[in-house]
């Protein structure tokens, strides 16, 4: 009886076991839970994938297997591109949920079903909103102001359009209107732009001043923003105008400030070793301020030319460098530029009226020797004669013969000085050169004469030669080599010289060979 019952007691936990093994208190249960428990898209980019993540977590001690992920409705705007096939216990994953609003403004709603084998919640629902996102326009700065800016300069600001809304915005028109052409949208900005969801463009306004006063416009844009259609950035500048530099040439004379007295002109020729007045003293700030200062650029000169401006005054306006002159010290062109400066800093634009051009002579010639003494060029007018001084008075003089003893005769037009022969140069002890210099020659033929005046008794015979330069290039050497030899109280005919007033031309032919005794022609 007792070895019978200790049978059934061997027994029984193999029984209990058997039973344990299929009851559902006992086997190793997965459970699914979700983060978040609904998601809710709101607006999102219309036609594009608007994307949500969905935490899977299996809580549970068995693994979980998901059978798979159904959006209803089906053919939603939602979905889910891969779904996990399972979780094991106590781990997570990730679940993509992908929402494309076709529409703006309008509502979507659906809910994701997952289903596993998680015994409680085998179905579990994951409610899904969304709406279709709206244009939404916001532009920065709200408005432009340039502040003070100076003329010459065209600064820019950029304004900023921005599309805070899920739908491609449609900016329709880009205009400005101005009460002033110097303030606008910069060249080549488009009338029409597309602004995608969710990002930004840039448009640029220049400002660049020419007049007086404060300049305002506005940009309009017009867009498909169904609650701000059109928006408007008011956009304002002050101008400060730069300094008008005026700048003049003119003949210069003993003792003259810039160009006191004399005819101004922004174009003038001079010889050789002469100067020009230079004058700025009409300079002005059209805002009325006073000028700061004033200097003057050699924009141009020729090669070998070291010219410099000087100025020789110590009045108050003349030391701010308003005037001053040029020596002329080598043939050529001079393109001098004056600038002022205003008492903000603004220096003067590069306008026509800041420039005085200085060439050389129409008709110049040149007389060079060999030895130091005194040798005297002539150049006489056609049909006229070799010691014919006139009056012998600068400016009033007819004398026929330009030379030492007839500086600035008056030939041609009686009432202007600009077609006047002068002596540029009258060298007395050195070997020259002596120069005569003119502009707008009479037709016909004049004729060039080196005489050997020896002022200094030096009593021995020079070899001279004469050159003659047509507006600076030298055309013609009298004669080609070495000189010609005259003694002194000795003339020379150098050479006779044609000019053609109709094609501003020269031809020369070499003078006679030969010498006369005029010892004369140097008796004062």
């Amino acid at each position: 009886m007792m070895e019978h019952v200790r049978r059934g007691l061997v027994l029984l936990p193999s029984v209990l076991a058997l039973a344990c093994a299929d009851d559902p208190l006992t086997r190793l249960l997965p459970r699914l839970t979700v983060d978040p428990e609904a998601i809710d898209f709101g607006p999102g980019i219309v036609l594009q994938d608007n994307l949500q993540i969905l935490r899977l977590k299996n809580e549970g001690d068995g693994v979980l297997v998901i059978s798979g992920v159904d959006v209803e409705p089906a053919g939603s705007v939602f979905s889910v591109p891969e779904v996990p096939k399972g979780l094991g216990s106590r781990a997570e994953d990730e679940l993509t949920v992908v929402f494309v609003p076709q529409r703006a403004k309008e509502r979507y709603d659906a809910k994701l079903i997952i289903h596993s084998d998680d015994p409680t919640r085998p179905n579990l629902e994951v409610p899904l909103t969304g709406v279709g996102g709206i244009r939404e326009i916001e532009v920065f700065p709200s408005n432009v102001d340039f502040g003070v800016v100076n003329e010459g300069t065209a600064p820019r600001r950029a304004v900023e359009i921005r599309n805070l809304g899920g739908d491609p915005l449609d900016v329709s028109s880009i205009t400005f209107t101005s009460t002033s052409v110097d303030l606008g949208l910069l060249p080549g900005t488009p009338s029409r732009i597309v602004v995608p969801a969710l990002t930004s463009t840039v448009v640029e306004l220049v400002y660049s001043p020419t007049d007086l006063g404060a300049d305002r416009g506005t940009l309009i844009l017009l867009s498909n923003d169904e609650d701000e259609p059109r928006v408007e950035v008011p956009v304002t500048g002050r101008a400060n105008l730069a300094p008008r530099a005026i700048a003049w040439g003119c003949e210069k004379v003993a003792n003259q400030v810039g160009c006191q007295g004399q005819l101004q002109r922004r174009s003038i020729s001079a010889g050789l070793r002469r100067s020009v007045g230079l004058d700025g003293r009409e300079s002005y700030d059209p805002e009325g301020g006073p000028l700061d200062g004033f200097r003057w650029i050699i924009v141009e000169r020729p090669g070998p030319s070291n010219a410099t401006v000087f100025h020789s005054t110590d009045d108050l306006v003349m030391r701010k460098r308003a005037t001053g002159d040029l020596l002329v010290d080598a043939v050529g062109r001079y393109d001098l530029r004056l600038v002022a400066r205003d008492e903000r800093g603004l220096e003067s634009l590069d306008r026509p009226e800041s420039h005085v051009v200085i060439g050389p002579k129409d008709l110049e010639v040149r007389l060079v020797w060999d030895i130091g003494t005194d040798l005297d060029l002539h150049l006489v007018r056609p049909n006229g004669t070799v010691g014919d001084y006139g009056n012998r008075q600068v400016g009033t003089s007819t004398g026929s013969d330009c030379s030492a003893f007839n500086r600035e005769p008056n030939w041609n037009d009686p009432g202007t000085r600009l077609d006047d022969p002068r002596l540029d140069r009258d060298e007395v002890t050195g070997i020259g050169p002596e120069i005569i210099s003119l502009d707008a020659p009479e037709t016909g033929a004049y004729t060039l004469y080196a005489h050997y005046c020896d002022s200094r008794n030096v009593n021995v015979n020079a070899h001279v030669t004469a050159e003659l330069y047509v507006r600076g290039l030298l055309v013609d050497r009298f004669p080609v080599m070495d000189g010609f030899r005259i003694l002194p109280g000795q003339l020379w005919e150098a050479a006779t010289i044609t000019w053609d007033a109709a094609n501003q031309t020269a031809t020369a032919v070499p003078g006679v060979s030969s010498v006369q005794a005029r010892p004369e022609l140097c008796r004062n």
